[in-house]
């Protein structure tokens, strides 16, 4: 799936994941090694934040989110 080169909604939903994973864990996605095609399609799936969040916990292993 292709996606669009700049989408304000996608950018602002990212922050809002980045800042609670810096508020949680005091690491950024990066630096956990999550992969931004993650983000991107649980972005354009339709996923809310907090089911990205419990995405990325179950993968990655973080019991912050849980």
């Amino acid at each position: 799936m292709s996606y669009p080169l700049f989408d304000s909604g996608y950018t602002l939903w990212a922050a809002d994941i980045e800042s609670r994973l810096k508020e949680q864990l005091g690491e950024s996605a990066r630096s956990l090694g999550i992969d931004h095609r993650l983000l991107l399609h649980s972005y354009y799936t339709g996923y809310s934040v907090t089911a990205a969040l419990a995405l990325i916990s179950s993968r990655h292993g973080l019991d912050a989110f849980a």
